[in-house]
C-alpha cells in the first residue's frame, strides 16, 4: 500500500489511522503494558501520516491528535484523581481529563508542523544532518514545553537493563534522541523503499544503528560495574517499609469520626511495625508512607492531637530503633507535608516537601485571591520547603554508623536536579514516600515508579520506596526494582540495602544537562538551515 497517495484524508479534524496506531504503540511502549521495544517504531506510522497530509493545517491536527491519543491513553486515570481527589462529577471529571488530554503532550504539535515545513524546502539537506537536528529539536522542545508529570520517550527503557545505563550520560532524554533518530531513520529507510521497490541500508540507518550500538556497549560496560560495585559493597542497611493500604483518610474519618479515624491509621501502622521488628534480618529502621501520620507532628491542634502525638513519642522510645514517617508539620504560619526522622531517644529531623503537586496540594495565585481557595477547598495550600536536604539515620551498628539520606516526597521524585542535588550532599541512599492511593489501582502506580527508578540511574544510589497502597519496593544502583509487593495489599518490605562508594556519573558533575544542550543544538542546526536556504536565494 502507498502510504504516500494523493487521496484526501477524509476530514481534516479527525486523526489518521496512521496517527492513531502510533499513538497506540506508545501507550503499550510504557507501564502498566511494559512492551517497551515498540518504542523503536512507535513514531514511523505518525511520520507517514505527516508525509500524506495535504497542508501544513493537516500535519499539525494529526500533531495534536497523537498528542491527545498518548494522553487519554497512559493518563486516563487524571479522570479517577479528579473524582477522587476532587470530589468532581464523573461526567466534569471526564471533561477534565479531555482537556488535559488537549495539552498533554505539546512537542509532537510543534515537531508536526516543523517536518511538514522542511518537507516543502525544494533542496532537501542531507538525511544524517536533517535525522539529528530534528532529534535534537524533539528532545528539546520536550524538555521545555510544561508537561505535569516530565514524561518523555525514554522513560519506556526502565526495564531496559543495559540500555537504560546511558540515563547516567544524559538522563531519560538521551534516550528520547536516540528513539527518535532510530524511528526516523526507519521511516526514511521505509521511503526509499516504497520508491525504489527494494530496500537500501542507508547512510542515515548506519549512523542511527551505530548509535544503538554505542549505547548498549555503555550500557552493558556501566552495568557491569555498577553490580559489582553493590556485590562488594562493604555494608548495608536493612530498612521496613511499611504498606499499611490505608489510602483516604477522609473515608475513615466520615465513618469513624476524625479522632477514631487518626486512631485506626496508628493502630494499623504500629501493628504492622512490631510485626516487622519480629522479622529476621531485624530492620536497622522503619519508614511509614507520605501522610501516614494523619496529624501535624508536635505541633498539635487539639487534645486528641496531643495525645495521639505522646503515644507516637511512646511508641518510638519502646522500638529501640529509628522512625520515620510521612505527615504534616506547621511552621510560619503555613501547613507542611513532610518527612520525620524520630530517634528512640526523641531526636526529630523534619525534611518539608519542597515541589508540590499543582491542583492537588497548591493552587496559583490562591495565597492573593480568596476565591480560589472558597472555590476548590479541597485542594491543599502547602508551604514549600527550602529544597533538596540529606537527614541522618543512626543504625546504632559500629560498623555502618550513621547513614545519609535524601528524602524525597512523592512528585518530587519525578525531577532529576532535585534528586542530583540530595546526592551531592552526600546522600548514601534515596528514601521516597508517596501516596499513590488518589490515582486508582491500574495505570498511574506502575507509570510513577517507572519514572522513579530513573533517579538511582542516574545518581547510582539505592532508593527504598515506601507507598500507602502500593507499589513499594527497592530499586538498586542499577535500577533494577527489586521486592516489589502488591498493590492495595497490607504488607511490609523489609530488605537489605547495599550501600556503595559514591559512583561518578555526568548527571552528578553537569545536572540534568541534555535537555537544554538538545534545544540549543536543534536551534542552531535549524537556525543553519534558514540561513543557508536565504543565502541560495540571494544567489539565484
Amino acid at each position: 500500500m502507498n502510504l504516500k497517495s494523493t487521496r484526501p484524508t477524509a476530514k481534516i479534524w479527525v486523526p489518521d489511522w496512521l496517527t492513531l496506531i502510533s499513538g497506540l504503540l506508545i501507550v503499550f511502549s510504557f507501564p502498566p503494558w511494559d512492551f517497551w521495544p515498540l518504542i523503536w517504531v512507535c513514531l514511523i506510522p505518525w511520520f507517514a501520516a505527516l508525509t500524506r497530509a495535504k497542508t501544513l493545517k493537516v500535519a499539525v491536527i494529526q500533531g495534536f491528535w497523537l498528542s491527545f491519543i498518548m494522553s487519554l491513553g497512559g493518563f486516563y486515570w487524571v479522570a479517577f484523581v479528579l473524582q477522587e481527589f476532587g470530589n468532581l462529577p464523573w461526567i466534569l471529571a471526564f471533561l477534565g481529563l479531555l482537556l488535559f488530554c488537549c495539552f498533554g503532550q505539546p512537542q509532537f504539535i510543534l515537531t508536526a508542523y516543523l517536518l511538514k515545513a522542511l518537507e516543502t524546502r525544494k533542496k532537501q539537506p542531507h538525511p544524517i544532518y536533517l535525522a539529528i537536528t530534528l532529534s535534537f529539536f524533539y528532545v528539546g522542545i520536550d524538555w521545555i514545553l510544561p508537561k505535569m508529570f516530565m514524561d518523555t520517550l525514554g522513560h519506556a527503557f526502565y526495564l531496559a537493563r543495559h540500555l537504560r545505563q546511558i540515563a547516567d550520560l544524559g538522563g531519560a532524554w538521551l534516550l528520547s534522541f536516540m528513539v527518535f533518530l532510530v524511528n526516523y531513520a526507519l521511516w526514511d529507510s521505509f521511503q526509499a523503499l516504497q520508491k525504489e521497490k527494494r530496500f537500501r541500508f542507508s547512510a542515515l540507518l548506519g549512523t542511527a544503528f551505530c548509535v544503538v550500538v554505542l549505547g548498549w556497549s555503555y550500557g552493558f560496560y556501566r552495568y557491569r560495574q555498577v553490580t559489582q560495585e553493590v556485590a562488594h559493597a562493604p555494608h548495608g542497611i536493612q530498612g521496613a517499609a511499611i504498606q499499611g493500604n490505608i489510602g483516604d483518610f477522609d473515608k475513615i474519618a466520615a465513618e469513624r469520626g476524625v479522632s477514631g479515624a487518626a486512631t485506626k491509621v496508628i493502630s494499623v501502622f504500629t501493628d504492622l511495625t512490631d510485626q516487622a521488628l519480629q522479622m529476621r534480618p531485624r530492620p536497622d529502621f522503619v519508614v511509614w508512607p507520605e501522610t501516614s501520620y494523619p496529624s501535624t507532628f508536635r505541633n498539635p491542634h487539639s487534645l486528641t492531637e496531643v495525645r495521639l502525638d505522646h503515644r507516637l513519642e511512646q511508641y518510638v522510645r519502646s522500638l529501640d530503633v529509628p522512625l520515620l514517617f510521612g505527615g504534616y508539620d506547621h511552621a510560619q504560619g503555613k501547613d507542611f507535608n513532610a518527612f520525620f526522622f524520630l530517634s528512640p531517644q526523641g531526636e526529630l529531623q523534619t525534611y518539608h516537601k519542597n515541589i508540590l503537586l499543582l491542583f492537588g496540594e497548591y493552587i496559583p495565585g490562591a495565597e492573593s485571591f480568596q476565591i480560589l481557595k472558597d472555590t476548590f477547598p479541597q485542594v491543599g495550600n502547602f508551604g514549600r520547603g527550602i529544597g533538596p536536604d540529606v537527614l541522618t539515620i543512626n543504625t546504632g551498628r559500629p560498623e555502618v554508623g550513621s547513614v545519609k539520606v535524601g528524602p524525597i516526597i512523592c512528585y518530587e521524585a519525578l525531577f532529576t536536579d532535585y534528586v542530583v542535588e540530595a546526592a551531592r550532599k552526600g546522600s548514601q541512599l534515596i528514601l521516597n514516600i508517596t501516596n499513590d492511593s488518589w490515582f486508582g489501582s491500574w495505570g498511574e502506580p506502575q507509570l510513577h515508579l517507572a519514572l522513579t527508578a530513573f533517579r538511582s540511574i542516574e545518581t547510582h544510589l539505592p532508593m527504598l520506596r515506601a507507598t500507602n497502597t502500593g507499589i513499594s519496593t527497592l530499586i538498586l544502583p542499577d535500577g533494577e526494582i527489586t521486592h516489589s509487593t502488591k498493590i492495595d495489599s497490607k504488607t511490609i518490605l523489609n530488605v537489605f540495602i547495599p550501600l556503595t562508594p559514591p559512583i561518578p556519573t555526568l548527571i552528578k558533575e553537569w545536572g540534568d544537562w541534555f535537555g537544554p544542550f538538545s534545544l540549543l543544538i536543534g536551534l542552531l542546526g535549524l537556525a543553519t538551515l534558514k540561513l543557508r536556504n536565504a543565502g541560495k536565494s540571494r544567489r539565484r
